[in-house]
C-alpha cells in the first residue's frame, strides 16, 4: 500500500472521507473504519506515528462517546445510569443509551477520515505528493497550500517532540501532581507551537512575496511518475462505487421527502434503511 501512485492514494482517501460522510449505520462505519485503519497499518508507518494514531484515535472515539452519552438532548432517552442522580432544581446528570450510539456513529466517521488522512500524508513523500497535487488541473494557490500544510506537519510533530522532551528534562511527569495540574501543562505546550507555526507562515509569506509569487500563474510541469493502468482502473472502480453509494443515498433521501417514490425500488430502500 505504501507504493501506490500518488492519484490512487488520493482517490482511496477522499472515498473514505465521501463515504464518512454518506454513511449512517454502525455496522457500515465500523467495516469503512476498519478498512482505512487497513490502509494505514498496511503502509508500515513508524512507531511514532502510530502512537499519535492511537492517541488521537482514543482521544477522538471515547471522548465524542462519553460528551454525547451524558450531554445527549434529543428524545428518546434511554438512562443507563446517573452520575449525579436528579434532584428538584436539577435534571441530573445521566448515561444516555442513545447519546453513546449516536455518538459512536460521530466518532466512527472521524476515525476513518483521520486513518485515511494519515495514511496519504505519512506513506507519500513530500517531494512526490508536492508533484502529484502540483500536476492537478487546480489553482496554483490551492496546491501550494495543501503542500505547504503537508509539508509542515512533521515539522510540527518535531516541534512537539522537542516541547515534551524539554518538560521531561525539567522533572515533568503526567498525573504526578494530579489531573489539574497535567491538564494545564499539556494545554501550555500548545501556546509555543502556536507561536512558531505563525512565525513559519509569516517568514513563507515574505518569501514568497519577495519572489514575486503569483498565484493565478500556471504551474510547471515536473516530472512525475506514469500512473500504473492496473491503478487507474482500481481509481475508477473506487470513484463509481462512492457515485452509486451517493445515488442511492439520494434516491431515500427523495423518499424520506416525499418527492419521488418508486415501488421497484423497496429493495433498494430498505437496502439504504438497514446497511448505509
Amino acid at each position: 500500500m505504501k507504493n501506490l501512485h500518488p492519484y490512487t492514494k488520493l482517490v482511496l482517501s477522499f472515498l473514505v472521507s465521501g463515504l464518512s460522510v454518506l454513511l449512517d449505520q454502525p455496522l457500515s462505519l465500523g467495516l469503512l473504519a476498519l478498512f482505512s485503519l487497513g490502509l494505514f497499518l498496511l503502509s508500515r508507518p513508524e512507531g511514532r506515528i502510530l502512537k499519535t494514531h492511537l492517541f488521537l484515535a482514543l482521544t477522538t472515539v471515547w471522548g465524542i462517546m462519553i460528551s454525547q452519552g451524558l450531554f445527549y438532548q434529543d428524545y428518546p432517552r434511554t438512562v443507563l445510569f446517573c452520575l449525579l442522580p436528579p434532584g428538584e432544581h436539577f435534571s441530573g446528570l445521566c448515561f444516555i443509551k442513545e447519546g453513546f450510539s449516536y455518538g459512536l456513529i460521530q466518532s466512527l466517521r472521524l476515525l476513518a477520515a483521520l486513518s485515511a488522512g494519515l495514511y496519504l500524508v505519512t506513506s507519500t513523500s513530500r517531494e512526490l505528493f508536492f508533484r502529484a497535487v502540483a500536476a492537478l488541473p487546480l489553482p496554483r494557490g490551492l496546491t501550494l497550500m495543501a503542500v505547504s500544510a503537508v509539508r509542515f506537519l512533521p515539522a510540527v510533530a518535531e516541534n512537539l517532540r522537542l516541547v515534551r522532551q524539554a518538560l521531561r528534562l525539567r522533572g515533568y511527569r503526567p498525573l504526578r501532581h494530579g489531573l489539574l495540574h497535567t491538564l494545564r501543562t499539556e494545554l501550555s505546550v500548545f501556546y509555543p507551537l502556536i507561536s512558531l507555526a505563525v512565525r513559519q507562515s509569516r517568514i513563507l509569506a515574505d518569501a514568497l512575496l519577495t519572489r514575486g509569487f503569483d498565484p493565478l500563474s500556471p504551474g510547471r510541469k515536473l516530472f512525475l511518475p506514469p500512473w500504473p493502468t492496473r491503478e487507474k482502473w482500481l481509481s475508477a472502480a473506487l470513484l463509481l462505487l462512492g457515485l452509486a453509494v451517493l445515488a442511492v443515498k439520494i434516491l431515500f433521501w427523495l423518499y424520506l421527502q416525499e418527492v419521488f417514490y418508486a415501488p421497484t425500488l423497496r429493495p433498494l430502500y430498505a437496502l439504504v434503511r438497514n446497511y448505509l
